[in-house]
């Protein structure tokens, strides 16, 4: 894990170890998402016979977007069933963060059939426009490879991997995985994105009006879902991918928000 994400992330830091894992800092490059890949890929290449490569995302070289796919996809397996038992029809759209993309591929894979739903991926816009800023894939970026996924990546005119910011750490990487790249070139799905005084708002509101406090990752579609819902019929369905809590961003939060401890 990078230095930075251990520093953003250190209640699942504390959880990990807790549980006996051991848990190894990266302190080259951006100290972020990539750059732990990148020394996690040094090591499992390096010391093969011994270890086993585990990406939590669907990216990198295959079948690790498959695997992850396909194990996420219990969540829009369950989505339908509930919401057709619930309210006997599907949903007009769900709405659902992307970094790597595993929770959103996750929540739109058993919906892909179904065009008349609308797919809506959000990507981190940061703060600001300017590349190193934000996450934007699919705004700022062009294809290219990284680390054994051809999609979209963040990268200057020379080719290099860009720098990415985000105030959540789920969201801080320079590529998205090639299936969102496909739902995204065919039309099937569309992406934007929320900035993160937009992402922190949305955890505010949805704390205090329903007593849920979501991660910062997912507060990135909770900030989409009350950007369009004003725009939506009655009677229509908008389903919001919550893919985490917000217990492990809980230092970040009081540091943004300016909250004040005992």
């Amino acid at each position: 894990m990078g230095d930075v994400d251990m520093e953003r992330q250190e209640l699942n830091v504390l959880r990990m170890r807790l549980l006996g894992a051991e848990v190894r800092g990266v302190s080259s490059g951006s100290k972020t998402l990539k750059d732990a890949i990148s020394e996690a890929m040094r090591d499992w290449v390096t010391n093969v016979r011994t270890t086993y490569y585990l990406l939590g995302s669907a990216l990198g070289a295959h079948p690790y977007p498959t695997m992850v796919r396909d194990f996420h996809r219990c969540i829009s397996r369950e989505m339908k069933e509930q919401i057709l038992e619930k309210e006997g029809r599907l949903p007009t759209a769900i709405i659902a963060c992307v970094g790597g993309g595993s929770n959103a591929i996750g929540a739109f894979y058993e919906f892909i059939p179904d065009t008349q739903v609308r797919l809506i991926g959000v990507e981190a816009g940061g703060r600001g426009t300017a590349l190193g800023d934000h996450a934007v894939r699919f705004r700022g970026g062009a294809p290219g490879v990284l680390q054994g996924t051809y999609s979209y990546v963040l990268q200057d005119e020379n080719g290099q991997i860009a720098l990415t910011h985000s105030v959540s750490a789920g969201l801080d990487y320079a590529s998205i995985g090639p299936e969102h790249a496909m739902l995204h070139d065919t039309g099937r799905a569309e992406y934007v994105s929320q900035d993160d005084a937009a992402a922190l708002d949305a955890v505010v509101k949805l704390a205090r009006t329903e007593g849920i406090l979501p991660a910062l990752e997912s507060a990135h579609a909770v900030a989409e879902a009350l950007r369009i819902a004003p725009f939506m019929d009655s009677h229509d369905i908008l389903v919001v991918n919550l893919s985490g809590r917000g217990d492990k961003d809980m230092g970040i939060l009081a540091r943004e928000l300016k909250l004040q401890g005992a």
